[in-house]
């Protein structure tokens, strides 16, 4: 992925925890320009927020800066309205799935394995928020120390991961 230039639609997962370890800027240094529906905006904002979490103010002030919040316009979504029957979606990856595609974004930014599924089949790359750490680090935004401090309160905050994929990120890293 190294040389990411286009831009990218994220999913309310990755902002959540990458702003819950204050370490949202990472997703600025890796692409060019970050967009989310309004869909993840209420997931990860507006739904944040009234629960008072830390991480919807953060993430609230980043789109009132770097990242770009749009809507998903009617004729996008009539023509990948077939995405509203899976059922396995949230709003969320449905409309940012339907974003991709009307940005010509390359890079959809989620974690969720159906979701990331699907965006392949549409043929947008997904990077889940361990690919943007592997990215970053690969970049020389952040050193291999910092990248493992990162990994390990993502963790903490609650990010779940295999063995497998844990082990997966540190061979990226030696790569």
């Amino acid at each position: 992925m190294t040389d990411v230039r286009g831009p990218a639609v994220s999913d309310s997962t990755p902002l959540i925890y990458l702003a819950k370890i204050g370490r949202l800027s990472l997703l600025k240094g890796v692409f060019k320009s970050i967009y989310v529906p309004e869909a993840v905006f209420d997931e990860a904002v507006t739904q944040g927020k009234a629960l008072n979490m830390i991480d919807a103010f953060i993430i609230e002030k980043a789109v009132g800066d770097w990242i770009i919040r749009e809507l998903v316009e009617p004729e996008v979504n009539a023509e990948y309205r077939f995405i509203d029957t899976n059922t396995r979606l949230g709003t969320g990856e449905k409309e940012a799935l339907k974003l991709c595609k009307q940005l010509g974004a390359l890079y959809f930014i989620a974690d969720d394995r159906e979701a990331r599924r699907v965006s392949r089949i549409l043929n947008i790359k997904p990077v889940g928020t361990l690919g943007v750490l592997v990215e970053a680090y690969r970049q020389g935004l952040i050193a291999k120390a910092e990248a493992l401090q990162i990994l390990e309160a993502l963790m903490k905050a609650g990010f779940r991961m295999s063995v497998s994929v844990y082990r997966r990120v540190l061979d990226e890293m030696e790569t």
